[in-house]
């Protein structure tokens, strides 16, 4: 049995009652926080839990069979930021598993794929999701230029998820030097974004101008952009309390 549970979006007091069930039922849980960085108090998280939790690295998820090898054996959790399905990479250990003949049970969570409709913006409104990576020595993708590029022109707001580590005010700089590159006049000093930063805790939302954002200090990460699309009276008027 695999329990893939989300721990929701902000700290392990996100948890739900029925994760916290299937942690006691487990033999062996792990966890990663990698892909969604929460502010999890691990040793609060393992009281409830009342056994230990190993966390992984990015590869020892990715490349090795460390929570199939257990699950195969005895009832085993999978800890995640968010929700337990949010990133792909969960999707793929999930169908590995049934792929094993593994039992696999998921827990959701909270996630930013809900907690943006805090901004007041109308989810059913949100086109593409795009990913925002560092750029490399010798390397600086402008697919997120050319992907935003297509969804600015159906008039759909855009979540943009940051890279691990990635503070908005990074972003809005890489954003700027790819403008620099593209030449599209997609992203200028004029041009307004949503920025939210720890949604779930003491939430911090601003909504201005990238000139005026870039001067703001978002506090602890997790940060998201939103890139905003045609915007209903609704929208622009609940938006209005989040300008300077």
């Amino acid at each position: 049995m695999l329990y893939m549970i989300g721990t929701g979006i902000y700290d392990e007091r996100d948890i739900s009652q029925k994760a916290i069930d299937a942690l006691k039922k487990s033999k062996k849980i792990y966890a990663e926080f990698y892909t969604c960085p929460v502010n999890v108090n691990l040793v609060a998280l393992e009281k409830q839990a009342t056994k230990k939790i190993q966390v992984l690295d990015r590869k020892q998820v990715e490349e090795q069979d460390t929570i199939l090898d257990s699950a195969k054996k005895q009832p085993t959790a999978f800890l995640v930021g968010g929700d337990a399905l949010s990133a792909t990479t969960h999707t793929q250990l999930m169908l590995d598993a049934k792929k094993s003949g593994i039992e696999v049970k998921v827990i959701h969570a909270s996630s930013i794929f809900t907690a943006i409709a805090e901004t007041g913006l109308q989810l059913y409104k949100f086109t593409k999701t795009i990913s925002l990576p560092f750029p490399q020595v010798n390397y600086f993708p402008t697919t997120p230029y050319t992907n935003l590029e297509d969804n600015i022109g159906t008039g759909l707001h855009t979540l943009l998820l940051l890279d691990i580590g990635m503070t908005a005010n990074t972003a809005i700089d890489i954003l700027l030097d790819l403008e620099k590159k593209m030449k599209k006049n997609i992203f200028t000093k004029k041009t307004k974004l949503i920025v939210a930063a720890h949604l779930g805790g003491d939430s911090l939302i601003k909504y201005n101008t990238i000139e005026n954002l870039k001067k703001t200090d978002f506090g602890a990460l997790p940060h998201t952009i939103v890139i905003p699309g045609k915007l209903h009276f609704t929208e622009e008027e609940y938006l209005k309390t989040f300008r300077d």
